[in-house]
C-alpha cells in the first residue's frame, strides 16, 4: 500500500533540498566538462579541461531554477511511483500468480517510467536553465552560452536570469524534454527495480537480525526502524545508481547538449537530438559520448545513495509521528 501522499511529499522536499545542495557544484563541472567551449579549449591548448581558469568559478550557478521545480518534480515523481506501484502489485495475483518475483521487476519498471515521465514535466525547464546559467561567467569575462549566442557579460547573481532572458519563447524551456526523457526514463527504469531488490535482500537479513533481539524498547526500535530503513535504502541506491550510470552514460551527454542549445531557434524541435548527436560524434568520435562519465558515475553512486536513503529514512520518520 502506498503511503500517505503528504508523507511523500514532505519525505522527498526534504531528500531533494539536501541531495540538490551537496550535488549542484558537482553537476555543474560536469556541465561544463560536456560542454562544446570547454571541450574546444582542452583541444585547442592541448591541456586538461580542468586547467581552464573559469570551471571553478560559480560552482552554484543555475541552483535556483533547480531548487524551485525540484520539489514538485520530486514530488510528482515518488507520489506517481509508490501509488502506480501499489496498484500493480494489488493486480499481480490476478495478472501473473506463477511469477510474483518476475511481475515485481515489472510493476517497479512500469511504476518508474510512468513517474519519470510525470516529473520530467516539471524538471525540463529548469534543467534547461541550470545548464545555460552553469555555463554563463561568474565575472565580466565574455564567455559564448550556447553554439548560437554571441558573447556576452553576467554576474554571478544574475546568471540564472540573463540564462532565463536567452529564451525568446517560453515553451523553448520544454525543448529539452524528450532529450531529458531519453535519458533519465531509461536511467530510472534501471535504477529503481534493482533498487528495489536489493533492499528487500537487505531488509529481510536485517530483520533476521533483529529476531533476535527480544528486549527493545518501543522507542529504540521505532529509531532502529528508521536507521534501517535509511541504511538499506542508501547501499541498495548507490549500486542501483551506479549501475544505470555507467548504462546511460551517453544519454546524459545528449541531454546536456540538446540543453545547451535549447534557445537557438535555428535548430527545429524534432532535429534538436539528432544534431546533438551528430556534432558530438563529428568532433570527438564516439567516445565523446562518454565526456564527464566520471563525475557522473560518482554522483550516480552517491546521489543516489543519499536520495533514496534520506527519501526513505524520512518517509519512515514522517509515517511513526
Amino acid at each position: 500500500m502506498a503511503a500517505d501522499p503528504l508523507v511523500i511529499f514532505l519525505a522527498s522536499a526534504a531528500t531533494t533540498l539536501s541531495l540538490d545542495f551537496m550535488i549542484h557544484p558537482l553537476d555543474t563541472i560536469k556541465t561544463r566538462i560536456q560542454s562544446r567551449e570547454y571541450t574546444n579549449y582542452a583541444r585547442n591548448t592541448r591541456k586538461s579541461v580542468f586547467s581552464h581558469p573559469k570551471i571553478f568559478r560559480g560552482l552554484y550557478q543555475g541552483f535556483g531554477s533547480v531548487l524551485v521545480s525540484s520539489f514538485p518534480a520530486a514530488g510528482a515523481f515518488f507520489i506517481t511511483y509508490e501509488n502506480v506501484q501499489s496498484r500493480l502489485a494489488s493486480m499481480g495475483p490476478v495478472l501473473m500468480p506463477h511469477q510474483t518475483s518476475s511481475y515485481r521487476v515489472f510493476s517497479d519498471f512500469c511504476a518508474a517510467s510512468v513517474a519519470e515521465a510525470v516529473a520530467c514535466v516539471f524538471f525540463a525547464p529548469a534543467e534547461a536553465l541550470k545548464n545555460n546559467a552553469q555555463m554563463i561567467q561568474s565575472t565580466s569575462t565574455k564567455f559564448p552560452t550556447s553554439a548560437s549566442q554571441s558573447h556576452q557579460k553576467a554576474s554571478p547573481q544574475s546568471a540564472t536570469v540573463q540564462a532565463f532572458k536567452k529564451f525568446k519563447n517560453v515553451r523553448q524551456l520544454w525543448s529539452g524534454y524528450f532529450a531529458l526523457l531519453a535519458h533519465h526514463l531509461p536511467y530510472t527504469a534501471i535504477q529503481m527495480p534493482i533498487y528495489e531488490i536489493l533492499k528487500d535482500h537487505m531488509s529481510q537479513s536485517v530483520i533476521l537480525q533483529r529476531s533476535l533481539i527480544s528486549t527493545t524498547r518501543d522507542m529504540d526500535m521505532k529509531h532502529s526502524q528508521v536507521i534501517n530503513s535509511a541504511t538499506n535504502a542508501a547501499a541498495s541506491g548507490a549500486v542501483a545508481g551506479g549501475i544505470a550510470t555507467v548504462l546511460t552514460a551517453p544519454t546524459d551527454m545528449l541531454k546536456t547538449r540538446v540543453n545547451l542549445d535549447a534557445s537557438d531557434q535555428s535548430i527545429l524541435q524534432r532535429n534538436r537530438i539528432m544534431h546533438a548527436a551528430r556534432s558530438i560524434l563529428a568532433a570527438e568520435g564516439f567516445r565523446g559520448f562518454f565526456r564527464g562519465c566520471g563525475i557522473n558515475i560518482f554522483m550516480g553512486v552517491v546521489g543516489s545513495g543519499v536520495w533514496l536513503g534520506l527519501y526513505e529514512g524520512t518517509k519512515t520518520w514522517l509515517s511513526h509521528k
